[in-house]
């Protein structure tokens, strides 16, 4: 692994927390101090991470619930796992909080979905649940609600669902053939009757 100066300076916030105003951005990680969360919660009202493009935005009574002490840090982790998946983490020095109650998650469509229609698109999270959605045209934004850290994932629901139950489909494709089979042998049978008819 190769480390960057800010890498190690926000390993070094990690292991020594800051007894002063301090937040540290790396490649991935937010690290801020506990005096640095009470200034953004009192000036800013709720905490916002961002990374990559992706913005998860944290209610000030959640933050406040925490209870960092001003020499304490809440490390915050945003980042895209692969084209269909985002992960995100906080801790609290050591501890790690996975109950973010009321918070959102804000996935700009142009970027994520180049190719894809954002208003068939499902979130589910790492246990499968499917998350609420809206989409916010002004902003060009999908608004994902989540009470929860975790990995999400992103799929399209016209497709993923024929992509990832191919029983369906072959069962689907031999009701199909079935049909063309069976109409094929009714038109034969027709046929032959009007032969048989004409003879007589």
């Amino acid at each position: 692994m190769i480390y960057s100066a800010r890498t190690v300076r926000a390993e070094l916030e990690v292991q020594q927390p800051a007894r002063k105003v301090t937040e540290v951005v790396t490649e991935k990680w937010t690290v801020i101090s506990g005096k640095r969360l009470d200034l953004i919660l009192k000036y800013m009202g709720d905490i916002n991470f961002e990374k990559e493009g992706i913005s998860l935005r944290i209610p000030a009574s959640v933050a406040q619930s925490w209870k960092v002490a001003e020499n304490g840090t809440i490390q915050a982790l945003v980042q895209k796992v692969s084209n269909h998946s985002y992960e995100i983490k906080i801790y609290k020095g050591i501890q790690k909080i996975t109950d973010i109650p009321g918070s959102r998650i804000m996935i700009p469509v142009k970027e994520m979905f180049p190719n894809g229609d954002p208003e068939t698109m499902e979130i589910t999270d790492s246990r499968g649940r499917k998350l609420k959605t809206f989409l916010d045209k002004k902003q060009d934004l999908l608004i994902v609600d989540t009470d929860e850290t975790g990995i999400f994932c992103v799929r399209g629901r016209k497709i993923d669902d024929i992509e990832e139950n191919p029983f369906a489909v072959a069962v689907l494709t031999t009701a199909t053939m079935i049909t063309v089979l069976i109409v094929g042998i009714r038109s034969r049978s027709g046929k032959r009757g009007d032969s048989h008819k004409g003879e007589k």
